[in-house]
Order: C-alpha cells, then sequence, then structure tokens
C-alpha cells in the first residue's frame, strides 16, 4: 500500500433513536456562535435556514434545553446566540470526541501497527 493508512471515525449522540448531536449540529452552533446569526451561519454551512433551524429545534426538544436566544429583526436585523446549555453541550461533546479518538487511534496502533 502507499502512503499512510489513518483511522478515520464519527461521533454522535442519540436519544431513542433520533440524533440529539453530531458534528454537523455542532459546526451549526459553532458558527452561530461566530456570526451572530442562525441565518448566517445556515448560509456558511450551505443549508437552508428552515433545515437549520429545524435541527436546532430537535435537538432542543431532545435535550429539553433551550440552545440560542434570539433577538428580533428590526433595523440592525434579528440575530441569536448560544445559551449556557449550548455552551456546555459542545464543551462535553468536544471533550467526549477528543477521548473518543485518542481510543480510536490507540486501538488502531495496537490492531495495525503490530
Amino acid at each position: 500500500m502507499n502512503g499512510k493508512m489513518e483511522p478515520r471515525f464519527k461521533v454522535w449522540i442519540e436519544k431513542e433513536d433520533e440524533v440529539v448531536f453530531a458534528e454537523g449540529r455542532k459546526m451549526l452552533l459553532e458558527a452561530v456562535d461566530e456570526l451572530g446569526s442562525l441565518n448566517a451561519a445556515a448560509k456558511k454551512l450551505g443549508m437552508s435556514y428552515r433545515a437549520a433551524w429545524g435541527k436546532i429545534k430537535a435537538t432542543e426538544a431532545r435535550l429539553g434545553k433551550k440552545l440560542l436566544e434570539s433577538s428580533a429583526g428590526g433595523r440592525g436585523g434579528g440575530g441569536a446566540r448560544l445559551t449556557r446549555d449550548a455552551r456546555e453541550i459542545l464543551k462535553r461533546y468536544n471533550r467526549y470526541k477528543t477521548r473518543v479518538k485518542s481510543c480510536v487511534e490507540r486501538e488502531y496502533r495496537a490492531i495495525f501497527e503490530e
């Protein structure tokens, strides 16, 4: 084989067979945090506002927590910012993903680089 092989993995969290949180939702929340708007975040990620809104609402319903605080449009336009709960789930998801990555890499080395 040419080139070095590397392990890859995907991580998501479900509740009752429904996605609660995954990489796409993480990216969406991070984009809202960066841009201050769900609409701008959706555009940055190449998705419709409706799809982004649906993912946020589904996650809020499954967690029983609000993720975004919105302000209505007006002269300066509306906006959104992350709630404390949204910041906490981002922090925990990132920590979880980092730990899973360490396990995946360790097991990969043990099995494939014997």
